[in-house]
């Protein structure tokens, strides 16, 4: 197992070589593995996931919601330029494992401040972010140098993230949680999201790989989804381990295991298909960007489940109902947009049943926000509401056929035919491939 790489998770990509950008044109299709690095990189969020819960269980209003979104995307961006950097240009490059090394411990002291009051950490949480981003430009400048085919993407990317790095570590002159340092962290994260979306055109020799870069995206997931555990085991501390606390637990971490299934049932990698073989790079980043929300519902979803088991029978039990009705509606409607973005990737909506059951789920789930219900009846009527969802979208036909249309897609890329577009996939198997094809 070369560079430390883990023997049970296999996905491939497409290289042109080891120390170069991708040419979507002319690879080869070849297999790659998820690192141990970057398995330990995704484990970082563990501890910042539970940073941001944590901070937000002190005081849930109004402010350190505001506060709690604005550090969270700033997390998520950290994790995904890392991801999407890798997915570009590979992870075994010398230059990829020392630029992840140093980012990593850029993260460690981005998780240090986050739980901390903004005015006591904000200026050292700059510092340690602004470090971060500047990694990540110098990544972005050593592939722009190195290969005259990434330039006009790798060189505005480095040119952003350069950009964002002065903002952040200008705003970390100014008092801890004031207006002018707010204002400088949301230009800075403004400018990281939006930057790909304005050079997507540039991007024709460094699109994510298809194979790598959903494995990265769903161990994310993995880890939101555990943060729900965690918070419903720190929520139950605080209570005797009686019916009326086992039960809504129970309830709890069944909404979890619900919540994998609907996501993991998706075909998570049409979008990226698409961008592969189409070229079609903006539904790929909604792929991407539909993520955040998704993210950070399924964290904000743990805290209202745990706070309202540590809250049971009190005044706070209202309040952690709120938290979860929204956070659970965000959820689901994010689930219903990342879905009919895979289907418009296959240009043919079907006669899909799941698609309208997240839309009336995640009604559903803001009603909650209009009836008084203790904890107990909260976490059954989540719980039953998720499981219904889940096992819809399991039975869902159109589910089982875009999982075969995203199959044939791969199967003919492994073979080395370039489809025309996704949706030539539908109709039977792949054409037989001539002589000169398969030589």
């Amino acid at each position: 197992m070369p560079h430390g790489q883990p023997d049970h998770v296999d996905i491939q990509r497409t290289v042109e070589s080891s120390a170069g950008p991708q040419d979507q044109d002319s690879s080869v299709y070849q297999e790659q593995k998820v690192s141990w690095l970057e398995l330990f990189f995704d484990l970082i969020f563990v501890v910042a996931f539970d940073q941001l819960a944590k901070r937000l269980g002190q005081a849930p209003d109004a402010s350190s919601l505001l506060h709690f979104g604005l550090l969270f995307v700033a997390v998520w961006w950290a994790w995904a330029g890392n991801a999407t950097f890798a997915a570009r240009y590979g992870n075994e490059t010398r230059t990829y494992r020392w630029g992840t090394l140093a980012q990593l411990v850029s993260l460690g002291m981005i998780s240090l401040t986050i739980r901390g009051d903004l005015m006591d950490t904000g200026s050292a949480f700059a510092l340690a972010y602004g470090v971060n981003r500047m990694i990540q430009a110098a990544l972005y400048l050593t592939v722009s140098r190195r290969s005259p085919n990434a330039a006009a993407f790798a060189g505005r990317m480095a040119l952003s993230f350069g950009t964002a790095a002065a903002l952040w570590l200008l705003s970390s002159a100014w008092p801890g949680g004031s207006a002018v340092q707010i204002g400088l962290w949301c230009a800075a994260l403004a400018l990281d999201v939006l930057t790909p979306v304005f050079i997507r055109n540039h991007s024709r020799h460094a699109l994510p790989h298809e194979g790598h870069l959903p494995e990265r995206v769903g161990l994310l997931q993995i880890i939101a989804l555990g943060a729900i555990v965690t918070e419903i085991v720190g929520g139950s501390r605080q209570q005797a381990l009686d019916a009326n606390n086992l039960i809504p637990a129970l309830a709890a971490i069944i909404t979890a295991v619900a919540l994998w299934r609907m996501y993991f049932d998706q075909a998570r990698a049409l979008p990226l298909l698409g961008a592969r073989v189409e070229r079609r790079v903006g539904r790929m980043l909604a792929w991407l960007y539909g993520h955040m929300p998704f993210t950070l519902a399924v964290v904000l979803l743990g805290v209202g489940l745990g706070h309202g088991l540590s809250s049971a029978g009190s005044s706070k039990a209202a309040g952690e109902q709120r938290l979860v009705a929204v956070s659970l509606a965000l959820a689901l409607l994010t689930l219903a947009f990342l879905r009919w973005n895979s289907l418009r990737v296959t240009r043919r909506f079907f006669p899909d049943r799941s698609l309208p059951a997240l839309l009336v789920g995640a009604g559903l789930a803001v009603g909650l926000l209009f009836i008084d219900l203790d904890t107990l009846r909260v976490h059954l009527a989540v719980a039953a509401l998720t499981t219904l969802l889940a096992l819809i979208i399991a039975t869902d036909p159109v589910t089982r056929r875009l999982g075969r249309l995203e199959e044939a897609v791969l199967e003919r890329l492994g073979e080395g035919d370039h489809p025309d577009s996704v949706e030539d996939a539908l109709d039977g198997p792949p054409p037989a491939h001539s002589a000169e094809t398969s030589g």
